[in-house]
């Protein structure tokens, strides 16, 4: 009896290990493709895989158009398998296929390359065939478009990389821009990226082949890279690159007038650089005189070109956005608006604060942080200034269900809505013009004197302390003007009393919760803006990348596209 629960235990064991533990699987095809100078290739492949069923490998090879393909190879740890020639059997046992290869020939020049799977397991096989006339002469340049793998594959590869050598003994490959290349190169059928590293053309997926996934490779070479054998291919390369491009993301199509704008362009990049170096010399020079000599300001917007006097009274109504308006309009010397625009942001934040719009709290996660709570988060306010209730609206969203703007809460907003953000300067400008194109330009030099007053206030003879009800209207225009940490120093070196009941007064507390409140707002405003702007330089990023990818340059690979071409076909894989 024990003998035979003995058996029956060791024969269950057995099947046990005879059922795949996995799924039949690719999970890696590096092909290195070496191109000669007559136009011929070796391409040699890893394949790194896990049999469970079947009993060969295939790869259909159709349309190979002029090419020839030839001297089929396999190896597996070191070993070559046997070699039946162009006379492959697909109908023979697994037994009788392994470690053996060869080549099916069917109608019209289609082959199948075929090596048989040996045991069931894990493998890695490098296959090499060669690809007689894969690089051909056009009239315009020698190049190719090939399909190195194709789709609709029984088991799907779940990462693949193809690396195109350059084995002529010529001119080493190189692009530096759509002018300065002597190689462009497309790739099509499968998300993945694209690049020329170290004189090779490098293509990679990022995410794993779907049914339709496949990959082609257009690629064109100045003339006297190569010797192609085949000194005419078919057609010439701009219809095989219309084909390929067809369906694809590289599109490039331009309109007659864009056409004629880019050669426009084109010209005056290349016939006026003398003139464009004069020019930012000159402009360099203008400014240093307008730095030096104090004559930075538009004449037709302040009357004078020269302010340097002080304005002790609240200018322009106010507003930190008309204020920020006239500087940018008529300061020659005025930072960017993108990086002073922060400023507004910060002005208003205070402005809420004084108002009882917003309370500072400590952040209960960190107590040296605070927080800012919208106290009228469900109310629905009407603010004067458009800017400054699209700023309102947009913290408040900001802060989420709690109505608490955290640390980094806005920051993480300006990012998803970065167009919102980056178009609040130029509304901004053209908001604030509004009110100060009102004014005399006498009245406008006043919002100047007034930043130099602020700027100088211990230093005036007339040290007159303002009511902490005007002191709050001057802590916005500073905040508006980046400079509120420094002024309320400086007040509070002279009238420390009434900067305690300002504190007091706007639920700051004491003047060391001030400061660190008006570093936050400054903080907070800044890192709005620079989100926002990062993420705008991402996408104009992507924007050039999707030009120089289109102009041949490597980047990303168009899933779509690659129609045309050789070497073509449909699955492959396992049978």
């Amino acid at each position: 009896m024990l003998k035979k629960l003995a058996f029956i235990l060791a024969l269950s064991l057995t099947c046990a290990m005879a059922i795949p533990s996995h799924a039949q699987e690719i999970r890696d095809i590096e092909t290195t493709v070496n191109l000669f100078a007559n136009g011929n290739a070796q391409v040699i492949q890893k394949w790194d895989v896990t049999v469970v069923s079947g009993t060969e490998w295939y790869i259909p090879i159709d349309n190979p158009g002029k090419s020839y393909i030839h001297d089929f190879h396999v190896f597996e740890n070191g070993k070559e398998y046997e070699n039946d020639g162009r006379k492959w059997n697909s109908n023979r046992s697994l037994a009788e296929k392994t470690r053996r290869c060869g080549i099916v020939e069917k109608s019209g020049g289609d082959i199948e390359l075929c090596w048989g799977q040996g045991e069931y397991g894990d493998h890695v096989y490098t296959i090499s065939y060669i690809i007689d006339n894969l690089v051909q002469s056009y009239d315009e340049c020698d190049g190719f478009h090939w399909h190195f793998l194709n789709d609709e594959w029984d088991v799907k590869p779940q990462h693949a990389s193809i690396k195109i050598v350059n084995e002529t003994d010529r001119a080493p490959w190189y692009w530096a821009s759509e002018d300065s290349c002597n190689v462009r190169f497309w790739a099509f059928g499968m998300v993945g990226d694209s690049r020329l590293e170290d004189g090779a053309i490098c293509f990679e997926s990022t995410e794993p082949f779907k049914y339709r996934s496949f990959f082609s490779a257009l690629v064109s070479f100045d003339k006297g890279l190569f010797l192609p054998d085949i000194t005419k291919g078919d057609g010439t390369f701009e219809k095989l690159q219309k084909k390929a491009m067809k369906g694809s993301d590289y599109d490039d199509d331009m309109s007659f007038f864009e056409k004629i704008c880019y050669w426009f362009f084109l010209l005056l990049i290349i016939g006026l650089p003398l003139l464009l170096i004069f020019l930012v010399i000159y402009l360099i020079l203008r400014k240093i005189y307008r730095k030096v000599s104090g004559h930075h300001y538009d004449k037709k917007i302040f009357g004078k070109s020269k302010i340097s006097d002080w304005w002790r009274d609240i200018p322009l109504d106010g507003s930190p956005t008309a204020m920020y308006s006239l500087i940018q309009s008529g300061d020659y010397l005025a930072p960017n608006k993108n990086k002073v625009f922060s400023n507004i942001v910060s002005a208003y934040f205070l402005r809420w604060i004084q108002d009882g719009l917003l309370a500072v709290e400590r952040d209960p996660k960190k107590n040296s942080r605070v927080n800012l709570r919208f106290v009228k988060g469900d109310e629905i306010l009407n603010f004067d200034d458009t800017i400054e209730g699209q700023i309102y609206d947009a913290a408040l969203e900001a802060a989420g269900d709690n109505n608490i703007l955290e640390a980094d809460e806005f920051k993480k907003w300006s990012y998803k809505h970065d167009s919102k953000v980056t178009a609040w300067p130029l509304a901004a400008k053209t908001a604030g013009r509004a009110i100060w194109e009102k004014k005399t330009p006498e009245e406008r030099c006043h919002a100047i004197e007034f930043k130099n007053f602020l700027n100088d206030f211990t230093l005036t003879s007339e040290r007159e302390a303002p009511e902490v009800g005007l002191w709050k209207q001057y802590m916005v225009m500073a905040a508006s003007l980046g400079i509120a940490d420094k002024v309320s120093k400086n007040f509070e070196k002279l009238f420390p009393e009434i900067m305690e009941e300002y504190a007091q007064q706007t639920n700051m507390v004491d003047m060391t919760t001030t400061y660190y409140v008006l570093r936050s707002l400054s903080n907070t405003s800044t890192s709005m803006m620079s989100s926002a702007l990062d993420r705008q330089a991402q996408r104009a990023a992507a924007t050039a990348a999707a030009a120089r990818r289109s102009s041949g340059g490597g980047g990303s690979i168009s899933f779509g596209g690659g129609g045309g071409g050789f070497g073509g076909g449909h699955g492959g894989g396992s049978r």
